[in-house]
């Protein structure tokens, strides 16, 4: 039985202040104590193993021909291989730079990532949360849906390896062995990914919002929405009543960094002549929302709910742009690197 805890649900609606404490440095690890056998699952069949808070601690962590074990990683780690591996269910918690999956077959993963690759694999279904486009090479029949997992210490995992929970382009999948005859992934049913990997505590509140990407979306009536630097909480609380509403879908959202000249197409419509120089350098946040009057219904939101205390740090384009310009924001303008 995992031991993930318990919180209580929490009314988001009313931003927190974005000014956050620094958790005090670390002291620095004394590697020479690490017994690596720790951080290695080799060769095991039929077993359940759970890894929690502080067993693996940003460590890199090795899975590596097991066979239809339940695997979970409960923690912050630095790199993750998964090799060789059949019909296995494996959780992999926030991990800082990248998760490798190479080899397997017929396994279930939910991960959450800087950067997701995969080679030489077959029939595995993937739920990500990824800040970079996932790559997957010399592999077939790959499934992918958008990350959807919980336990008591996620969010405090996420903040540890600095992956923000609404940065997910899990959709974005990228093959270097495109087959337009035989596509070698698709998204498999978002209901399925709650099935994947039991158990899994129900009375804890998401953490990472899960998006459409590129699912068809049940309106062609769209917002989209800007938040300026330093923004968590009001994307937090946005993303929180987009959750919590009968008619609002989130479609997707996006943290980046835009060049000068891209900042100046983005907000053209604006009229704010000194806001493309302070953002200059800065991280922003795009969210994109569909529903029957959406618009209207935003606006609203935005005028009459706790998010109004944050309306200068908002922007929301003209509708008539909305579309064009989430287009670019999300799919365009890639991450320099």
């Amino acid at each position: 039985i995992l031991n993930m805890g318990h919180c209580s649900s929490k009314d988001r609606d009313i931003p927190k202040p974005s000014a956050k404490p620094k958790a005090p440095a670390k002291p620095p690890k004394d590697r020479s104590k690490l017994n690596p056998a720790d951080f290695v699952l080799s060769k095991l069949t039929g077993e359940v193993i759970v890894k929690n808070e502080g067993s693996i601690d940003g460590e890199q962590f090795n899975i590596e021909e097991c066979k239809k074990c339940n695997i979970y990683l409960c923690d912050t780690v630095a790199t993750a291989f998964v090799d060789d591996c059949e019909e296995c269910n494996i959780f992999v918690g926030p991990t800082e730079t990248s998760v490798m999956l190479r080899n397997c077959k017929s396994c279930n993963l939910i991960i959450a990532c800087q950067q997701f690759r995969c080679r030489d694999c077959e029939d595995c279904k993937i739920a990500l949360l990824c800040m970079t486009e996932p790559i997957i090479e010399t592999s077939s029949k790959m499934h992918f849906a958008c990350f959807d997992f919980t336990y008591f210490s996620l969010g405090h995992h996420l903040s540890q390896a600095r992956l923000k929970p609404w940065n997910n382009k899990w959709w974005m999948i990228y093959d270097f062995n495109r087959n337009e005859a035989s596509p070698n992934w698709d998204l498999f049913p978002q209901e399925e990914v709650r099935k994947m990997i039991p158990p899994q505590e129900t009375d804890i509140e998401p953490v990472v919002p899960v998006t459409l990407g590129s699912r068809p979306r049940p309106s062609e009536e769209i917002c989209f929405v800007i938040f300026l630097p330093d923004s968590d909480p009001l994307v937090e609380a946005f993303i929180s009543k987009a959750d919590k509403s009968a008619s609002w879908s989130l479609v997707r959202a996006r943290t980046t960094t835009l060049a000068e000249d891209r900042l100046k197409a983005l907000f053209l419509w604006a009229k704010e002549p000194k806001l493309v120089s302070s953002l200059k350098g800065k991280e922003i946040t795009g969210v994109e929302i569909c529903g029957p009057r959406v618009y209207e219904e935003v606006q609203e939101a935005l005028t009459s709910t706790g998010l109004a205390s944050g309306a200068k740090q908002i922007r929301v384009p003209p509708e008539k742009d909305a579309s064009v310009l989430a287009r670019f924001f999300f799919e365009m303008w890639k991450d320099e690197i």
